[in-house]
């Protein structure tokens, strides 16, 4: 084996005057390491040689004999990886909605969490599943939440004592609830006489804003993604019945025919933008009037997000295909890493941030997942990407609620970052997308 002493971190020819015009020469690897004491001693860094190494000392009177290094180097003590991890202590017990139990752990450095449940405080506690976060959203569909939590942290392979055993409600916190709706393009007898297409998602003009009527006679407010978020992280006020509507795509008839009526009644909602198909329709827009499903231009877009009705998301700049690489939409397939996914989720999110910045002067804080296709690997990967909330469809029903439920002191984490969306399809009574 041979290298390249350039390569080296800790030698640099070009530092010594007499060697600095001396080319680099091919060596073989020694068996024995030559420091001068002068370059080793006191030297203000972490010392290269590790215990067991052959080191021999350069002096005034040569070279001394080989000696095996008894060296060692003291553990960094602000890295906690060589601690063993302390007993973990539960915060909480919240049952945050009629399914789900959330229990949170004071967090520690670098730790896996085991989480363990039992129907008696003393025994016959099972493993839950093991997580990278401290908190886990324990669900039943039986509504039986009557349960004792235990936790345990490892790291390292070191894994610490059981926790103190906590029943649901210890510490009970607060939670909240917000709706989420899904809608897609807008439509008159208009728009159909003119050759636009009434797709499965489609919904009249007119249903719309007896929807919107309903939701105002219905006591809910909309709010924005960026409102969610902020309230999750600590800032701002949720109002009392709070609700999203989300709109996917970036039809023409969400400039057309939603927002004129957002507008009317002084309400909101989250656009989730294809950019490849927005691209499209704002390089040729006089396309539009031959198209059964005209997109809006980024000009058109830049008006509504400036009004305040509408706020911008995303739907993937280049993802929306269906099964493309062997993947559906933006989600993953199977063989898929997080190191394999994640610079493909990176690249779309960054080509997503510039058109943001370049239109709307705003960061995606959302994206809808192209036909509601997820896994939690995809959720990882476009949460590590940028994207602060992901929005799933009614069939991947990520909570058995129809509503989402949070408890603010969790924050927003892998589980309360995706949202479930019910679609809203013509012809359907309005209150069915709501919990009954």
């Amino acid at each position: 084996m041979n290298f390249n002493a350039k390569h080296l971190p800790s030698i640099n020819a070009g530092h010594y005057k007499n060697t600095a015009a001396c080319e680099t020469e091919v060596m073989p690897v020694p068996d024995v390491v030559k420091i001068s004491m002068s370059q080793q001693i006191g030297a203000p860094c972490k010392p290269l040689v590790e215990k067991g190494d052959k080191v021999a000392i350069i002096g005034k009177n040569g070279v001394s004999d080989a000696v095996e290094s008894t060296l060692t180097v003291p553990p960094d003590p602000t890295d906690p990886s060589g601690e063993p991890p302390e007993k973990p202590v539960i915060d909480y017990v919240t049952a945050m909605d009629p399914y789900t139990a959330v229990v949170a752990v004071k967090p520690q450095e670098n730790c896996t969490y085991e989480f363990y449940r039992s129907a008696s405080e003393t025994s016959g506690y099972s493993l839950v599943t093991k997580r990278g976060e401290p908190f886990l959203y324990d669900e039943h569909k039986d509504k039986k939440l009557d349960w004792f939590y235990r936790v345990r942290v490892s790291r390292n392979g070191v894994k610490s004592e059981l926790s103190k055993p906590q029943k649901t409600g210890f510490n009970a916190k607060t939670s909240f609830g917000v709706p989420v709706l899904m809608y897609h393009e807008f439509v008159t007898q208009e728009d159909l006489d003119s050759g636009i297409a009434f797709d499965e998602y489609a919904v009249y003009a007119s249903e719309f804003e007896s929807d919107l009527q309903w939701i105002q006679k219905n006591g809910y407010t909309t709010i924005t993604t960026a409102q969610l978020v902020d309230y999750l992280n600590g800032k701002g006020e949720m109002p009392e019945k709070p609700l999203i509507i989300t709109i996917d795509d970036g039809k023409y008839g969400v400039y057309k025919r939603a927002w004129p009526l957002l507008k009317k009644y002084k309400m909101k909602a989250a656009l989730s933008l294809i950019g490849y198909e927005i691209d499209n329709a704002s390089n040729a827009p006089e396309a539009r009037s031959k198209s059964e499903a005209p997109y809006c231009t980024w000009q058109e877009l830049a008006e509504m997000s400036a009004s305040g009705e509408i706020e911008m998301v995303s739907h993937t700049d280049k993802q929306h295909y269906y099964l493309h690489n062997g993947r559906n939409g933006a989600s993953t397939k199977e063989g898929d890493t997080l190191s394999g996914f994640l610079p493909i989720a990176q690249k779309d999110y960054q080509d997503t941030a510039r058109n943001f910045r370049q239109y709307f002067n705003t960061k995606p804080l959302a994206m809808a997942y192209p036909y509601s296709k997820r896994t939690e690997l995809s959720d990882e990967a476009w949460l590590k990407s940028g994207y602060q909330l992901l929005f799933a469809g009614d069939s991947e029903k990520v909570s058995v609620s129809m509503t989402n439920f949070f408890v603010r002191e969790a924050g927003l984490n892998l589980k309360s970052a995706v949202l479930r969306r019910v679609a809203r399809m013509t012809g359907e009574p309005f209150e069915d997308c709501f919990e009954q």
